[in-house]
């Protein structure tokens, strides 16, 4: 989809509302036009020998209700248009979130997280100004200028209309001219940003090395040159933007004195009445209004394009296929797994990490993938569950190709333990029963205590409650693996995968964790289980 395809789409699936919107902002513009024909209706009156004071009060009445209604018209067309402006925003994050799960690991070797939290942020919120404040005020705006040009034409003339609109056929030259530079400039403030992002996120996450090796007055720099990054674009887009905002209200100054001289001239001859020569001028007054929110609204559209552009290529990436064949069974992938000649590499061109690897294993049964650093004992777990696809024909679950089954059956037939022992916010036991909703207390315990951690955890403040910060930064590196390791335990899956994930447990400990693996298999249990270790 295209960027601005994403905003036709948008608006057609919600025709309705904002039609009703549209046209009650419209609407609302129309109304005010007539105020100055009303007040220069007024002037001729009370320029009469004998003013008809009943006409008089019937216009004021006339001029309060129409400014009214405006009022009211105005106020429920924008929240409209509003309110459906700020679905497209949870729609446009739902919708970038979804894709983000779906996609692949090697997706995120190319786009970094202070680049996907920007375009998250700060370009759907350009997107949201594009149909909230840009709809509103292209809308106002246009029916206000036409509704006046109309009016103004129909009731002074040709010529001071002429007159009054004449500078203002620069102001296409100057969108011309300066859009093009506001739109690529908001690109690069944009690209500043997502690259302030990355720093920063780096920084939190690596707060700990950061601080150990002495780096944080370089890292703090770093962070300060990618701010006055910032500020530089941002200085140079707001001075684009205010020499464009400047321009346009000049064009109608100028349309303004030229109506007054031209209006002046015309009176004094008796062409026009005096209340003919006020409704001008307040008409030239009252374009002010709408040109300077057009001006606003070519500034918001230049802005978004290069959003657009963004969020439409993030959105448009799509993931490799999940399913080959179409099968995907009614429960999760269980059996035997088979590798036969296992041979894989990254790349086209890189090397090849994996040549020739061979084994079976048969629920119950129990494996070690022992192997020095960067031998790609990794790669096989994530081949297994299909975080990078294996070739056609190389690993195979129940007699089927592992290509064969849904991410969604593989995934469900699989409990993981990753070497950094990733842990979510929440508490201890919401981390533990990760895999359901609701989560089971005494099955909680139960999968800490075969994973050597529930005496651990029933020192901390809450027990099991206890809150772990982010990513378990309250936790000691063992405390993590273990807990990490009672959340494999806790779902039950067909297979479990435990890569390095003892690292940082004491040798007694790990020990008694893989007694309890070996005598849950004792007791019958068909989990097949592969333990990959560098020891």
């Amino acid at each position: 989809m295209s960027g601005f395809g994403i905003v036709t789409s948008h608006v057609r699936k919600n025709a309705l509302v904002y039609s009703a919107g549209i046209g009650m902002v419209a609407g609302s513009s129309v109304l005010s036009a007539q105020i100055p024909r009303l007040l220069g209706v007024a002037t001729d009156q009370l320029r009469s020998a004998k003013p008809e004071l009943a006409e008089i009060g019937f216009i004021a009445c006339m001029i309060l209700f129409f400014g009214v209604l405006r009022v009211f018209t105005g106020w429920a067309g924008r929240v409209l248009v509003h309110m459906k402006g700020r679905e497209l925003t949870y729609v446009l994050r739902k919708n970038m979130f979804e894709k983000w799960c779906a996609m692949k690991p090697a997706y995120y070797h190319h786009n970094s997280t202070g680049d996907l939290i920007s375009r998250a942020l700060s370009d759907v919120d350009i997107v949201g100004d594009l149909v909230t404040l840009g709809f509103n005020m292209s809308i106002s705006g246009l029916a206000l200028l036409f509704g006046s040009l109309y009016l103004m034409a129909a009731h002074t003339g040709w010529l001071m209309t002429f007159a009054a609109l004449g500078p203002l056929f620069f102001v296409p030259f100057l969108v011309h001219r300066i859009g093009p530079a506001i739109r690529r400039q908001s690109h690069r403030a944009q690209e500043a940003l997502g690259a302030m992002s990355r720093i920063l996120e780096e920084t939190v996450d690596g707060i700990r090395v950061v601080k150990a090796f002495g780096q944080a007055e370089v890292f703090a720099q770093r962070f300060v040159e990618r701010v006055e990054e910032i500020v530089r674009e941002k200085r140079e887009l707001a001075r684009l933007t205010a020499l464009f905002s400047s321009l346009v209200p000049l064009m109608v100054n100028l349309g303004f004195i030229f109506t007054i001289s031209l209006g002046t001239f015309l009176v004094t001859r008796e062409l026009i009445s005096l209340g003919d020569f006020v409704a001008m001028t307040l008409y030239v007054a009252l374009l002010r209004m709408p040109l300077e929110q057009l001006g606003i609204v070519v500034n918001i559209v230049q802005r978004a394009i290069p959003s657009l552009q963004r969020i439409s290529c993030m959105i448009g990436t799509a993931p490799q296929s999940d399913l080959r064949h179409g099968f995907s069974g009614s429960k999760p992938a269980e059996g035997v797994l088979e590798v036969r000649g296992l041979s894989f590499r990254y790349t086209d061109n890189g090397r090849e990490v994996l040549r020739g690897i061979s084994f079976t294993l048969a629920p119950g049964e129990m494996i070690g993938v022992v192997g020095a650093v960067g031998s790609g004992k990794s790669t096989i777990a994530d081949l297994l569950l299909r975080l990078y696809d294996p070739p056609s024909g190389t690993i195979f679950i129940d007699g089927l190709d592992i290509l064969d089954y849904s991410l969604e059956k593989i995934r469900q037939g699989f409990a993981y333990v990753p070497q950094d022992g990733f842990l979510f916010t929440g508490t201890v036991l919401e981390n533990i029963a990760f895999t359901d909703e609701h989560p089971d207390r005494l099955r909680a315990e139960h999968a800490a205590a075969l994973a050597a951690v529930h005496d651990s955890i029933l020192h901390f403040p809450d027990g099991y409650e206890t809150e772990i910060g982010e990513r378990g930064v309250k936790l000691s590196g063992g405390q993590k693996q273990r807990i990490s390791i009672a959340r494999m335990l806790y779902k039950n899956a067909p297979f479990q995968i435990m890569d390095d994930s003892m690292s940082a447990v004491d040798v007694s400990t790990e020990r008694n964790i893989l007694d309890n693996l070996l005598q849950m298999q004792q007791d019958g249990s068909r989990t097949a289980t592969i333990i990959i270790s560098h020891r």
